[in-house]
């Protein structure tokens, strides 16, 4: 026994066991090195905007084409303001239905007018309405049941983005948003709603996303998570038409926006080819024959 030991040990030291040894450590060093690779070229990351509406050198309503234009970390938005406020008979959709919550009697949607203010931040004046609180934000306040118009807030991204967080300035009553992406393949810029569009109508136009968030106060970064980048977002006060009709609570709505938060991925590391690791592993094999040779 003592004698075999002796010879297993004098057979290990040959250089042969020597070479393969380490041959099979910088081949598991090899692999090891690029299953890395693959998982750190794996992880997508994100440029962050954040875009700031309570800052601006006095109050004001926007003229000239009533939109107005914000850049952040490269990525440009341009922001208009539309509402429930258009006149026409109304035929299907939960507008139409007296006995909801989402009943309208003016449900079609056209262009308001966008306002921003400093130190609180973006709203809308729609066409029923005039410059007075809390009409000159965004809300849903109306005169009594089937007159209610829902302001809402359109964000055009000169490239697709995610929008991951939305807050209010200033808000009054009750604080409850909605928020809509586009996830359509038409380019609307130009024609973001056709002509008797309700809002409703729109949820089977491209605009698929949806969420609504409740009581978010002021200052305070309500979180969303869509999972998908888009050039189009919605945001506005709290409208039941997006989810069938009937209100979570029944508490109008008025807020101005102060700030959204957006990210967009960023193109991810190259991962190394197969043939790199194939050549890799020639090399190492043709570097140790040759010394094995010698």
């Amino acid at each position: 026994m003592h004698r075999g030991y002796e010879l297993g040990l004098i057979h290990r030291e040959q250089p042969l066991f020597r070479v393969i040894d380490m041959f099979k450590k910088v081949v598991a060093s090899i692999f090891a090195l690029t299953f890395t690779g693959y998982v750190s070229a794996a992880t997508t990351t994100y440029l962050d905007q954040n875009f700031n509406f309570k800052s601006s050198s006095s109050n004001r309503n926007v003229t000239g084409d009533n939109t107005i234009t914000f850049t952040n970390s490269g990525v440009r938005v341009t922001a208009s303001a539309w509402s429930s406020s258009g006149n026409a008979a109304c035929t299907q959709g939960p507008e139409c239905n007296n006995n909801l919550d989402s009943y309208d009697r003016d449900p079609y949607i056209e262009r308001a007018q966008l306002t921003q203010y400093n130190g609180s931040g973006m709203g809308a004046i729609n066409l029923d309405e005039g410059d007075s609180s809390p009409h000159h934000a965004l809300d849903n306040n109306g005169s009594n049941h089937g007159w209610v118009d829902y302001d809402m807030v359109l964000f055009e991204f000169d490239t697709a983005v995610e929008l991951t967080g939305v807050s209010a300035g200033w808000s009054s009553n009750d604080s409850d948003i909605s928020v809509l992406g586009y996830q359509g393949t038409n380019d609307i810029s130009n024609s973001p709603f056709a002509a008797n569009d309700k809002w409703s109508d729109i949820v089977n136009q491209g605009w698929g996303y949806h969420v609504d968030k409740f009581n978010i106060g002021v200052n305070n970064t309500a979180t969303i998570s869509p999972g998908f980048e888009s050039r189009f977002w919605l945001v506005g006060v709290y409208n039941s038409v997006f989810s069938g009709g009937t209100n979570a609570d029944h508490n109008w709505d008025a807020i101005k926006l102060g700030q959204i938060k957006t990210r967009k991925a960023q193109p991810q590391t190259q991962i190394p080819e197969p043939t790199t690791l194939a050549l890799m592993l020639a090399g190492v094999a043709l570097a140790f024959r040759r010394k094995f040779a010698a």
